[in-house]
């Protein structure tokens, strides 16, 4: 054997133990992140679905809450109330055609919402704990997915081989924990932040041209709000798993996927409502246009007619609305706000 051939074997030896060692210390290392991370910070039932008022983040969230109420939400409010008082003047003056009819229901359930946001959220959040907790107590000892012994005890990995294979699936793991991490950690931040902003999210309902970015917003808090019950239900059945690493792995892969398959839902049918919306819109002014400009129009655009559309190209458009409000004093040493009343 030359001395080419000795140093190649002497590598290949080399990566071998490497190998060996990455594998073999795999398992232990993948539950100790899942065990000391994932599940008691994030999994947990007082992490996963936290009480927003209480402890030293909650005081912050709270003061934040209020700050943004008073000095964003009040100002924004104000503005447009008055636009939409000066569309209303306008319209009964000049006679524009605007459409603000049954809207004071809406506007004053819009109003109260984002009053209340904040308060109401403590009880979703109270309501997701019940149901998720029946999860979390599942199983118990065996197949209770809080352990991280219990979601990977079906890995088939560890001792000396030195199997490629063995190390891919290690890695394979490593990155789903590390993404399973971060999206849970960025979950729990949108659960503290979201209900600071909520209020002036509710009020883009009112607006036409931002109700469905608001509710492509309000979606991402309800999608979040239900991620740990998803995620839950594929790690408890990886429990019940026995010497098969690729179907420990496909579980835990269905953890991290189910609640972005979820959004890209969301995403999907609002994006698809979006288009047909304007696609709706821009057929209607292809229409009026050629109404304008060709002899005899009126006979295509009956013809072409958007079914579902009362009042065809000619029908007034719904624009805006209007509040009502009125001043609340505490009677106390509290803040009040023009619209609501400081708890």
């Amino acid at each position: 054997m030359n001395f080419v051939s000795i140093i190649v074997v002497a590598i290949l030896k080399v990566i071998s133990y490497i190998v060996s060692v990455i594998v073999l210390v795999g398992k232990p290392v993948l539950v100790s992140l899942y065990d000391d991370f994932i599940s008691k910070y994030l999994l947990a039932p007082a992490f996963a679905f936290p009480n927003i008022i209480s402890g030293t983040t909650g005081e912050g969230v709270k003061s934040l809450y209020y700050f943004v109420m008073f000095n964003l939400y009040d100002p924004a409010l104000t503005i447009l109330l008055i636009v939409l008082g000066i569309m209303i003047l306008l319209n009964s003056s000049l006679q524009l055609g605007f459409n603000f009819r049954n809207i004071w229901i809406k506007v004053l359930l819009l109003l109260i919402m984002s009053n209340i946001s904040f308060f109401l959220f403590q009880d979703f959040l109270y309501i997701g704990s019940a149901i998720y907790a029946q999860l979390w107590n599942y199983g118990i000892p065996t197949h209770n997915f809080s352990s991280g012994g219990n979601v990977l005890a079906g890995l088939e990995i560890g001792g000396s081989s030195g199997s490629i294979v063995s190390l891919l699936i290690t890695v394979i793991f490593v990155f789903l924990m590390l993404y399973l991490l971060l999206f849970l950690s960025m979950r729990v931040a949108i659960i503290y932040t979201f209900p600071i902003l909520a209020p002036i999210f509710t009020l883009l309902l009112i607006i036409p041209q931002t109700k469905e970015l608001a509710e492509r917003i309000w979606f991402i808090f309800l999608d979040s709000l239900i991620a740990p019950i998803l995620i839950a239900i594929p790690l408890i059945l990886s429990t019940y798993v026995s010497n098969d690493s690729v179907l420990v792995l496909g579980f835990l892969a269905l953890a991290d996927a189910l609640p972005t398959m979820l959004a890209i839902s969301q995403s999907s049918r609002s994006a698809t409502n979006f288009l047909g919306k304007s696609a709706g819109r821009g057929f209607n002014s292809s229409i009026n246009q050629l109404s304008k400009n060709v002899k005899g129009a009126k006979i295509i655009v009956e013809s072409f007619s958007i079914p579902g559309k009362a009042g065809g190209a000619n029908s007034a458009p719904q624009i805006g609305s209007i509040r009502q409000f009125s001043p609340l004093s505490s009677g106390s040493n509290n803040n009040s706000s023009l619209f609501f009343k400081v708890k």
